[in-house]
């Protein structure tokens, strides 16, 4: 299979490493591995670091796009309300509110923002703003250079996943969502509102409480905090994580529109990764990020001074692939034309080649069909009875050897016959004539009379033929 891009999104958990791999082709996505480091951050480095070098050696990927999630108690949500002017020098205005957040001088804070539209043009201009204290940062940084990652992003784990389930959804930036991350040890929970999250928290899970609960306390938190209007209706309870099937079979009975995110996603995978899908939801978000340029929220903690930048000559390859790819396609394309051509004139020749040879054929099965015909001619000729020779036949056989036919007429096959014979065997004429095979309805005609000349009796009589 050809893969246009290829993505590695890594969830850098309390207690785990999420690894997740995304490949993009023509048809879409396709989620081909997923793999949990668990204690890696008790565990020695030389072993973790073996785990993930044969991860990426398995899949055969590049560590040059790699999206790195960090733990969301590690990130500050803060949204800005400022006036509607500052929009054209926005970056500035929120520089200014950063230095504002630092605690210290020593202290600095690395941020990225995404701007709130609501569609409603005039009034204040929403701001998110994402950031991580730089000690912190540097710190996440050193572990993943100690286990051979140089990410290309940083980013929080619930922005990641939004942008998975947004992207994939179609028209699910213009309506409202709440999105539920449940690890084992408690919840993360969104709200997203215009592609946006306009409310997010994270809670942990006290002993003895149940999912159901949980979710429910933080969901009426989130729906006071996010403002929503009285209009306004939430599509859908969207559930990730490992603990979201559990939290699923308890809850989806009691609170309509409840969904696994696993359901909604159509990427290609394996059934293997279809059963760990909502394990590695985040994951995947992260590495959907690293193939993905229009997303709702293009957010990256990573400073600028440490982040890789391709100079130009290293697109030439993937320049070179898709040209490749291009014309593979046309030739595919076209193939089936240059073969119909090709045998279209194949069979050209061909026909030339025999036109010669048919033409003969033809001359010889014309002189056939002529030949067939005069003999069919003089068959039919030859086969025609002389009818009239066979009656006169018969009669000759019938008479007496004194009697004899004077005059026969033949008309349509009514037959008159005049004959002379003694006066002692025309009486017996008439009889034996009646008895032919050839005549039938045999009938005296006209009266007897004796021929002066010969003295015999001079009688006729009507017949038909037997046809």
């Amino acid at each position: 299979m050809i893969y246009l891009k290829s993505s590695v999104g890594i969830e850098m958990g309390q207690e785990d490493l999420l690894i997740t791999c995304l490949r993009s082709n023509f048809a879409g996505g396709v989620f081909t591995d997923f793999m949990r480091i668990s204690g890696y951050r008790q565990r020695a480095q030389d072993e973790v670091r073996s785990e993930i070098d044969g991860f990426f050696k398995r899949e055969r990927v590049n560590r040059e796009n790699v999206v790195l999630g960090v733990p969301r108690k590690d990130v500050i949500f803060r949204y800005l309300d400022l006036p509607s002017e500052v929009e054209d020098n926005l970056r500035q205005v929120v520089l200014y509110q950063v230095q504002s957040f630092e605690p210290t001088e020593d202290e600095k804070l690395c941020y990225d923002f995404v701007p709130i539209r609501d569609g409603q043009p005039g009034k204040k201009l929403r701001v998110l703003l994402v950031m991580i204290r730089k000690s912190i940062l540097d710190a996440h940084l050193d572990l993943m250079r100690q286990l051979g990652i140089r990410p290309a992003v940083i980013t929080a784990g619930s922005a990641a996943l939004a942008n998975m389930f947004l992207g994939t959804q179609g028209n699910g930036r213009d309506k409202t969502f709440i999105l539920a991350d449940l690890k084992t040890g408690g919840i993360e929970l969104a709200v997203l509102r215009g592609g946006v999250i306009v409310y997010g928290r994270e809670a942990a899970k006290q002993d003895g409480m149940s999912w159901k609960q949980l979710l429910l306390d933080e969901m009426e938190v989130a729906i006071g905090k996010a403002r929503l209007d009285p209009e306004e209706t939430i599509e859908g309870i969207m559930m990730a994580g490992e603990a979201s099937e559990l939290a699923f079979q308890e809850i989806r009975d009691e609170v309509p529109g409840c969904e696994l995110i696993g359901d909604r996603l159509r990427f290609e995978m394996s059934s293997q990764n279809k059963a760990i899908l909502q394990e590695a939801a985040t994951s995947l978000g992260l590495a959907y990020s690293g193939i993905t340029r229009r997303l709702s929220m293009k957010l990256n903690l990573l400073p600028a001074e440490y982040r890789v930048r391709q100079k130009r000559w290293a697109y030439v390859p993937t320049i070179v692939l898709s040209l490749c790819v291009a014309v593979a396609l046309a030739g595919l394309g076209l193939q089936n034309v240059i073969q119909e051509r090709i045998l279209s004139r194949d069979l050209d020749l061909a026909i030339n080649d025999l036109k010669g040879r048919v033409d003969r054929v033809n001359a010889l099965k014309a002189q056939l069909e002529n030949l067939e015909k005069q003999a069919a001619s003089l068959e039919e000729l030859l086969s025609q009875r002389d009818r009239n020779l066979e009656i006169l036949r018969e009669l000759t056989a019938l008479l007496p050897s004194d009697t004899y036919v004077t005059n026969y007429t033949n008309n349509d096959c009514t037959i008159t016959v005049q004959c002379q014979g003694p006066p002692s065997t025309s009486p017996d004429v008439i009889p034996k004539v009646a008895k032919s095979s050839l005549l039938k309805d045999v009938t005296p005609s006209g009266v007897i009379y004796k021929n002066a000349q010969t003295g015999k009796d001079v009688f006729s009589f009507t017949a038909k033929c037997e046809k």
